[in-house]
């Protein structure tokens, strides 16, 4: 069932993307930063964005460190990976995350940006990574924790908290996996307009919201409405954990 929520999710999303998700080019370089920074990204390094969508990450990084080599751009939708493929600093392969781990490849670093939730097997995932990565390489794990601080229904906050991974378990896994693992953190403030927030729930901007039928995600852009009635413009805190896994 939720394969299926996840599928349909970035199939039917694919096409929008970067419209509802980049927000700023000061929101994207502020994560892309702390990316490069925890991954000690080199020049010489052969850099995997493993669930990387659009490129929308990879590219920005790219501004910022000339790679030597292309990024293997990673996505299991070929809607996604579409806005990407004419950059030839990006080496697209369509595929799911366990399944590329799984090829006979050799890499320094591995970026997951919001994606290890959608992975079933994350221990088998880890192992895999681990054993492909050089000595000394690195997995990056930014990921969104269960509570959300978004100003979404109640619904949708309720069902995030077993949406997403419990980061203690990550580590634990990550761990398990042979990695010497560190986690902190970074915290970014959205302000926009009310409408253009509600417009994206209304276009189910997050997988979560996918998972909702159409009377459900109705009634919670009631609920939504009524708690924000007094107000045009809402601000809030996108919250994310850093969970780096170095190879020891």
């Amino acid at each position: 069932m939720i394969q299926e929520v996840i599928s349909e999710h970035y199939t039917r999303l694919g096409s929008d993307y970067d419209a509802h998700l980049y927000y700023s080019d000061n929101f994207v370089r502020r994560l892309t930063s702390k990316m490069i920074e925890d991954l000690d990204l080199q020049k010489e390094d052969v850099l995997v964005d493993l669930g990387g969508g659009t490129g929308m990450y990879a590219k920005d990084i790219l501004k910022q460190v000339r790679l030597a080599n292309p990024v293997i751009l990673v996505d299991p939708f070929e809607e996604m990976l579409a806005h990407a493929r004419d950059d030839a600093r990006l080496a697209c392969v369509c595929a799911d995350a366990l399944s590329f781990s799984e090829q006979s490849r050799v890499y320094d670093k591995v970026l997951m940006k919001e994606a290890v939730h959608h992975v079933g097997d994350r221990p088998r995932l880890f192992r895999n990574l681990h054993q492909r990565l050089t000595e000394e390489g690195a997995l990056l794990l930014v990921h969104v924790p269960p509570e959300l601080d978004y100003p979404l229904f109640t619904k949708a906050l309720e069902r995030s908290k077993r949406w997403h991974a419990d980061p203690d378990e990550l580590e634990e896994q990550l761990a398990e996996a042979g990695f010497a693992v560190a986690r902190d953190g970074l915290d970014l403030r959205h302000r926009m307009p009310k409408e253009a927030y509600f417009g994206m729930v209304e276009a189910q901007y997050i997988s979560v919201l996918s998972s909702f039928s159409e009377e459900e995600l109705k009634a919670g852009l009631a609920e939504m409405a009524e708690a924000h009635a007094d107000t045009d413009v809402l601000e809030f805190i996108d919250r994310f954990d850093f969970i780096a896994g170095r190879k020891s």
